[in-house]
């Protein structure tokens, strides 16, 4: 299985970078071994489970989508679409009615309803794929999945990038990134001796029986599984809560040793919430890597900032947050978590079309973290949930944000089910940071950034801090601008030119702000910039408190 290494070959010099990349390798695993493909089921088309499912779709994005739209206009970009599945389809809209056509000839004719009731142009848009049935062999042989994604595919067409339609597998999918799934705990790859596990999640049945990485399931329920699909193997591992399965597995006898021994255990299953929280201590710092956001992401995160304060105490430096390649989740984990750390204040804002998504929310906990500094690790990648954490760390003051500008996903889905056990994702809200400018198209500006062209070692980023030139002002990161102004944002943006890869260097920075006092102040902008110089002048002595790392 292909992978790409994001680190250079000096990462794994360090332990911490090794374990860093392992955790990250992990989680591509458990995304590959977790995802399925979306497989129509064998359900045949029918007009009037059609008619119900088109006129709830266009219910949920004519009511909640955050630009107006007109339902006439989504039922026919969903009729247009059906050419996917057989070219020789035609709509052709005249105004007040549309034609049917089948190569060149005219099948069926549908005046407009007289009003925009979904009701109404689900009614037509069902009718109209009932009549290119009869003629099309392909239509004849889709199933009814087939022909809903088509048509839904087409609808959300019409609306923003962030908007989409899931057929049910994926939806169900998703469901269970979110919510959580009944499984075992395990994150594997399949390889041809079998299911090798490659990682056994904290406090899940897997760990309970002693189930290991490294361990190899070859039959699951006495069944070989050797020469079954990844998506095969996955589909019998997950199943109800509390119900239970058999699993035989090769153990290797000993660490140096080719002899396998085969065990077998009965597990029962309980809810997995796939873990996105990785705890690493390094040098008295705590290193955290969130990797998305669903129900368990704050608890799991709470869990760890504690963790790292029983075991290094009095002696614990700070935290770092690595944000980078977070494409986000849930909204109100990211602000949960946001609110582990900041006392008072907003959070963030949402603002649509739709009454209920104008929303403020405010922090109301206490600084869990104890006041200790935060450094915050962003790249390109770092979208939606995970720039509202940033955003609403780096508008408290509460954290440095280290790294480039993030990817500016500044949109809220509200996610509905449909008759089909599929989904539809509608945009219906822009969020703002606590400041108040709009993330949309712009992302977050880094305190501290480490893609200029000036900028290649921590020294480049120490004596940037020391000349003013370094942190970014607060005035140039909260700039407010329009979406629609591409010019002003583009020019915003080469502030802190984006970069999807993470480096080691936005991992020095962090470390050496967290250990330096007198550098993370200057980042801070806590210190006046006439005593830079005095702090110049101690650079022999900075810098031989920096971690040997960045030396």
């Amino acid at each position: 299985m292909p992978f790409c290494s994001f680190f250079s070959l000096r990462s794994f010099k360090s332990p911490l970078f090794l374990r860093r990349w392992i955790s990250r390798l992990a989680l591509l695993f458990l995304i590959t071994a977790c995802s399925a493909p979306y497989h129509p089921s064998n359900q045949i088309y029918d007009k009037k489970t059609a008619t119900s499912l088109f006129s709830q779709g266009f219910d949920y994005v004519t009511e909640y989508y955050i630009d107006e739209i007109d339902v006439s206009r989504l039922a026919l970009a969903g009729l247009d679409n059906l050419s996917t599945i057989d070219p020789d389809v035609e709509i052709l809209d005249s105004g007040n009615a549309l034609t049917v056509s089948y190569d060149g000839v005219p099948l069926s004719r549908y005046s407009y309803p007289d009003n925009l009731n979904s009701r109404s142009w689900a009614l037509l848009t069902a009718s109209a794929i009932e009549s290119v049935k009869q003629q099309s062999p392909d239509f004849q042989q889709a199933t009814g999945e087939q022909i809903y994604l088509a048509v839904f595919d087409g609808v959300v067409g019409e609306l923003d990038r962030f908007s989409r339609y899931s057929a049910p597998e994926q939806a169900t999918n998703n469901r269970d990134s979110r919510n959580g799934f009944g499984g075992l705990g395990i994150r594997y790859v399949k390889e041809e001796q079998g299911a090798h596990i490659i990682s056994v999640m904290e406090n899940t049945p897997a760990e309970s029986v002693g189930l290991k990485a490294g361990d190899i399931i070859i039959e699951v329920n006495h069944s070989d599984i050797r020469k079954l699909s990844e998506d095969s193997i996955t589909h019998l591992l997950k199943g109800p809560e509390n119900s239970r399965v058999s699993l035989t597995v090769l153990r290797k006898e000993a660490e140096s040793s080719l002899k396998q021994q085969q065990l077998t255990f009965e597990v029962t299953r309980q809810r997995i919430v796939i873990q996105t929280i990785t705890y690493t201590p390094h040098d008295n710092i705590a290193y955290i890597q969130i990797s998305g956001f669903n129900k368990s992401t704050t608890t799991s995160l709470r869990s760890k900032v504690r963790k790292a304060q029983k075991e290094m105490g009095k002696n614990l430096k700070g935290y770092i947050l690595d944000l980078r390649n977070n494409g986000g989740g849930l909204l109100s984990e990211a602000i949960s978590a946001a609110d582990l750390f900041i006392p008072s204040g907003t959070l963030v804002s949402t603002r649509g079309r739709h009454p209920d998504s104008h929303q403020y929310n405010d922090a109301h906990s206490t600084d869990f973290a104890q006041g200790l500094p935060v450094i915050v690790l962003v790249n390109a990648y770092s979208a939606s949930s995970s720039e509202i954490l940033a955003a609403a760390l780096q508008d408290s003051e509460r954290a440095i944000v280290v790294g480039s500008n993030s990817f500016g996903k500044g949109t809220v889905q509200k996610v509905f089910e449909l008759p089909n056990r599929s989904e539809i994702a509608v945009t219906w809200a822009r969020f703002h940071a606590p400041s108040g400018y709009a993330i949309q198209g712009r992302g977050i500006i880094p305190d501290i950034c480490t893609t200029r062209s000036n900028t290649r070692t921590v020294d480049d980023v120490i004596a940037q801090l020391k000349s003013g030139t370094l942190p970014i002002s607060s005035e140039t990161r909260t700039l407010s601008l329009l979406p629609e102004d591409e010019d002003a944002l583009e020019k915003l943006k080469a502030t802190c030119p984006q970069s999807a890869q993470p480096s080691d260097l936005e991992e020095d920075v962090a470390e050496m702000l967290l250990t330096t006092p007198a550098l993370l102040s200057l980042a801070k902008g806590e210190l006046e910039r006439g005593k830079a110089r005095e702090i110049a002048d101690e650079s022999v002595e900075v810098n031989a408190q920096l971690p040997e790392a960045v030396q």
